[in-house]
């Protein structure tokens, strides 16, 4: 378990956040030489940083809103920003929510534009380890940003439509998660994201049977 603090933030990394960025690094079925071994490594470090970033985003928001007892916790689905005793009105829970994959994607547009990675302008490892936090900085904020709760965009829906409209945000975000599900198999061939989001549809699905139980939440 690795801790330490940045800009005054505890931030913890679980075991199993670095076995995800392996498996998602997708060189694990390939690893048969030290070329391969070194892009898993990378894309680790990159993987690390820019999801470290996204949270960044939201636990540095929390903290200009008031709050003063933020951690960042990374695990294996990504990370989370954890606030103690924050009162956030709905607008700034959207602010919130839409910090990380902002900060995020900027960040990656940035170095993408000012540090040129891909043109022969770094040292082949550098120059690896810079596509790999674009690639990973980009589509984390894009993934991020679709409304299926508990995703920053699904909490984003979720302020938006308030919430006496829980029972509408889950049936949109059950809806989406599908359909999105769906549609990233059919373009990667891969099931990890839609088996992601296969769950967060379920999750959804889960809240929803709740929701009616109770007659309201």
């Amino acid at each position: 378990m690795l801790r330490f603090r940045l800009f005054g933030f505890p931030v913890t990394v679980q075991p199993l956040h670095w076995l995800v960025l392996a498996l998602l690094s997708g060189g694990l079925l390939q690893l048969n030489d030290r070329e391969t071994l070194l892009y898993i490594l990378l894309f680790m470090v990159a993987g690390f940083l820019s999801i470290l970033i996204h949270e960044l985003g939201h636990a540095l928001t929390m903290r200009r809103f008031g709050c003063r007892q933020v951690a960042i916790v990374l695990h294996g689905t990504g990370g989370v920003a954890i606030s103690q005793g924050g009162q956030f009105s709905r607008g700034q829970d959207i602010l919130v929510s839409l910090a990380g994959p902002v900060l995020q994607a900027t960040c990656g547009i940035a170095v993408l534009f000012l540090m040129a990675p891909g043109k022969g302008t770094w040292p082949p490892i550098l120059d690896l380890l810079l596509l790999n936090f674009v690639y990973v900085s980009l589509f984390w904020a894009i993934l991020n940003l679709i409304p299926v709760y508990p995703l920053d965009g699904g909490q984003i829906l979720k302020g938006a439509l308030g919430p006496r409209r829980i029972q509408l945000t889950l049936r949109i975000s059950i809806a989406l998660a599908v359909i999105i599900g769906i549609l990233l198999y059919r373009a990667t061939s891969s099931l990890l994201f839609p088996m992601l989001l296969g769950f967060l549809a379920w999750q959804n699905y889960q809240m929803l049977t709740h929701a009616r139980n109770q007659r309201g939440w």
